[in-house]
């Protein structure tokens, strides 16, 4: 029986905590699949990247880790703004998994109170490695390729992700 655990989050960008957190996870698991939440988002500040870009970095930054593609899946789930349906929803369209892996109190609460096992995630230096704080550093012309897979900071490069995230997050951060 292959054990399989569920790592959903939005991965804007896909940065090496999440690396950390799916390395930490293949230790326990043999496979994992990778959620990438609002998929229906994109070209916003809070949201900058398309789920297909997301998914493309993510598995780009996998495949550079030497991380066999069998154990690994890339899903997309987009928003639907009731969390308790949502968690049924994403098991929906998920393989069968054992577990979800979170680091996100809500997601671990919602999860919980159905009675899914909840496997929580050790977040690796969290002040260094989120999403917010690297938009930012993007928006602000700040060192961020440092706290991102290097193959994900080629990837946002040649899709000028970069500019996007200047021109998008302008005046905001």
């Amino acid at each position: 029986m292959v054990k399989r655990v569920l790592f959903p989050g939005r991965f804007q960008p896909f940065h090496k905590g999440h690396l950390h957190a799916v390395l930490s996870l293949l230790n326990e698991y043999d496979e994992i699949v990778i959620a990438v939440g609002s998929a229906q988002e994109g070209f916003t500040c809070q949201n900058p990247f398309t789920a297909g870009e997301r998914l493309e970095m993510i598995r780009d930054a996998l495949l550079c880790e030497g991380i066999d593609p069998k154990r690994f899946w890339l899903i997309t789930v987009p928003d639907i703004n009731k969390p308790l349906a949502w968690t049924a929803y994403l098991l929906g369209l998920s393989p069968k998994v054992e577990a979800v892996a979170t680091g996100n109190a809500h997601v671990k609460a919602i999860y919980s109170w159905i009675g899914v096992r909840v496997v929580e995630v050790d977040l690796y230096k969290p002040e260094l490695f989120n999403g917010s704080r690297i938009r930012t550093l993007i928006a602000n012309n700040g060192n961020w390729e440092e706290l991102v897979p290097e193959p994900v900071a080629k990837y946002l490069k040649s899709v000028g992700g970069v500019k996007r995230v200047e021109e998008l997050c302008r005046g905001l951060h």
